[in-house]
């Protein structure tokens, strides 16, 4: 296969939300360039990019795609990346490894609310971005409309540098506005001519907006244009290219994927403007397993190092591992060390991909995405390099998991297999997390939303054969007291033979929050002979750890024996141990019993329209608002909330903000939790008893 040098390469993450046509505009890529014969379709499952079996049922992208094509000596890898927020671990990999992305808007619905959660990605990672209006043939597409959504978000940063040729139906290309050339798309064929007569005022007003933009990214450009009051083409392009690295300008292009107007412009578009991986000169990372700094040239015939983004398990390839290759050429057979395990790696066949199709390749040089087969021992997020250059690269930072589901086998005895499933589907996906809590008897699935919970026990079900069903958590409530009781344990049973006695009198009383269990020997004289006192303390320990009026653990107490009596023969550990079983369950009703419950620190970020209804929530939740910011259009709201009324807020949030709400949450502290969500839960739970009784 060909070699391309690094300023001859693009790497491009495809973004947006779901519906704006990601995956249409890259199987029509593919199509404009001749590297496929017929355009994918996700209607009828033909598509390229979206190949997996809950893809074409879902007609919905779930896991990235690779693909790349050829324009004008050119190469161009690009993700097709997924656009529901559940899924949208693959868009944070994806940019890591990439220099550019295009942000894919409607042409008939404009910047839509969803898009506003996934451009603050776009923003955190200062990624160089085309913004794209995709079907413009759309009945509804206005894109003056458009334009002035999109610039109302990001200001004059946006300026569109094409103009559409037509709307609706009647979308039939596009005017560049650097070249001032029309492309318009007639009998299947991509036709370059003069633009319109009848647009000739609009393209010269949004021509002037343009080399304002250009120019304004250099003096010497601001300079010539306002004494000349133009740019050259080349003047105009370096310009635009400077803002657009800068992330200071924002170009806006025009497409219908479907009908592919506006593709090949855009292609060349991406060319002209977009930053190549000889953009970036050095990588900076630290020296494995220590946090020491360290910054390595790149070059093509420099260190190897390469960075394992993506891995796949596929019903006929096996694993896969999707690689960035930063410096030097890797080639398949080389060894190289493992930045995680420190071990080394053997790097399998290399491929270059066309969604699922894969063209065997020798070797891969510096810009390039590739795929190889077969790591075992390199796990997401491991950099991979020659023995002379040590360094690991940063982890990728995925968004943290916040829903949450008790999940547990159907079939008993499905566990260890429903393990082991769960093992496999993070390695490929670490956007969830698996916690198991024996104290509370459950597994805990944590992901990103419904739909990825809903997705993975679906895949459990298919590739490992185990059936998973879910339930509401229990949340870890704990018992206490108030106050102090002195109650007697006493436990006489007389069989035929040996009898079995104990009996101890225990001082209960409470202890400072978060100070645990104390036990203290306060007997005096023998009455209880020393060597039954650990058995007490044991019985003690073991009740407490299940719990008295609710089933859930007794914490902050302090435990004092400081009477009793016994038998010679009659006494044991084991009657001790009883005794003290009793004792601690009547004291603890007697010493005022209380619940706590575990308080979260929540923090949501929402535009300003959703305050009242995310406020509004956050009071029925039982929550108390701790503090309000400003963040540019949006409202950080800081909360304190019960863990047990978060559950599902993920979902709710979603719902409430049209899906811009964001928000994490981590553990503050245990609080009393009010007295008749307390009855509550000891009802349930005395209930419960009398039926196991029973």
């Amino acid at each position: 296969m060909k070699t391309f040098a690094l300023d001859k390469i693009r790497n491009v993450v495809l973004t947006g939300p779901r519906g704006v046509g990601k995956t249409s505009l890259a199987d029509a890529i593919l199509h404009v360039t001749g590297k496929v014969g017929r355009r994918g379709n996700i209607d009828d499952g033909s598509s390229v990019f979206d190949y997996h079996d809950e893809e074409i049922e879902r007609k919905q992208t779930i896991s990235a795609s690779l693909g790349w094509t050829e324009v004008g000596g050119v190469k161009i890898n690009f993700i097709d990346t997924p656009g529901q927020d559940d899924f949208r671990g693959d868009v944070f990999a994806s940019l890591e490894v990439c220099e550019a992305a295009l942000f894919l808007v409607k042409g008939d619905g404009g910047l839509e609310v969803p898009s506003e959660a996934l451009w603050r990605v776009l923003s955190a990672h200062g990624v160089p971005t085309l913004v794209v209006l995709n079907r413009m043939n759309k009945e509804h597409s206005r894109f003056a409309d458009a334009v002035r959504g999109i610039q109302a978000r990001l200001g004059a940063a946006a300026v569109p540098v094409q103009l559409p040729i037509g709307e609706g139906e009647a979308f039939a290309g596009v005017v560049d506005l650097i070249t001032l050339k029309a492309h318009s798309w007639s009998g299947g064929k991509a036709v370059v001519g003069e633009p319109p007569a009848d647009m000739a005022d609009a393209v010269a007003e949004a021509r002037e907006a343009l080399l304002n933009a250009a120019a304004e990214t250099d003096d010497a450009l601001v300079e010539k244009f306002l004494e000349q009051g133009s740019l050259t083409e080349a003047e105009v392009v370096a310009g635009l290219a400077a803002g657009i690295a800068a992330g200071n300008v924002f170009p806006i292009l025009c497409t219908a994927a479907d009908s592919e107007v506006g593709v090949m412009p855009l292609l060349e578009a991406i060319v002209r403007l977009l930053p190549s991986p000889a953009a970036r000169i050095s990588l900076q990372g630290h020296r494995p397993g220590h946090e020491d700094a360290v910054t390595m040239k790149i070059a093509p015939t420099g260190a190897k190092v390469a960075f394992a983004f993506k891995r796949q398990n596929e019903v006929q390839g096996g694993d896969i591992t999707w690689l960035r290759v930063w410096s030097g050429t890797v080639a398949s057979g080389d060894s190289l060390t493992n930045s995680v395990t420190g071990a080394e790696e053997r790097i399998g066949q290399l491929s270059v991909a066309l969604g699922k199709q894969r063209e065997k390749i020798d070797a891969a040089s510096a810009g390039e995405i590739v795929i190889a087969s077969k790591l075992k021992g390199s796990p997401l997020g491991s950099t991979l390099y020659d023995g002379a250059t040590a360094i690991a690269l940063r982890a990728i930072p995925f968004p943290r998991p916040t829903a949450t589901e008790a999940i547990y086998t159907v079939t008993a005895g499905d566990e260890d297999k429903m393990s082991s499933g769960l093992t496999k589907l993070h390695e490929e996906d670490p956007t969830f997390a698996i916690r198991h809590e024996p104290h509370l008897s459950q597994t805990l699935l944590i992901a990103q939303g419904e739909s990825q919970i809903a997705f993975l026990l679906e895949r459990l079900k298919k590739m490992f054969g185990v059936e998973v069903a879910r339930k509401r958590p229990r949340v870890a409530f704990r018992e206490t007291v108030r106050g102090k009781a002195e109650v007697q344990g006493r436990h006489k049973k007389q069989t035929g033979g040996r009898g079995q006695f104990g009996d101890v009198w225990l001082r209960i009383e409470p202890q400072p929050r978060g100070a645990g269990f104390e036990f203290v020997n306060g007997i005096v004289g023998g009455v209880v002979p020393g060597k039954f006192v650990p058995a007490v303390e044991k019985g003690v320990r073991e009740t407490m750890a299940q719990g008295v009026v609710a089933g859930y653990e007794v914490v902050d107490l302090k435990t004092t024996i400081y009477d009793g009596s016994y038998h010679n023969v009659d006494s044991s550990e084991a009657a001790f141990k009883i005794a003290a079983r009793k004792a601690i369950q009547k004291g603890v009703r007697e010493a005022g019993p209380m619940l706590l419950e575990p308080v979260m620190s929540v923090t949501v970020t929402v535009p300003e329209a959703y305050m009242g209804d995310v406020m509004g929530d956050i009071s029925s939740r039982r929550g108390r608002i701790q503090g309000m910011e400003n963040d540019g259009p949006y409202q950080v709201v800081k909360a304190m909330i019960p863990q047990d009324e978060l559950y599902q807020y993920a979902t709710a949030l979603r719902s409430m903000t049209q899906g811009t709400g964001v928000y994490r949450m981590d553990f503050s502290h245990y609080d009393e939790v009010p007295g008749d969500v307390a009855r509550k839960l000891m009802d349930v739970y005395e209930k419960s008893r009398t039926e196991e009784e029973d």
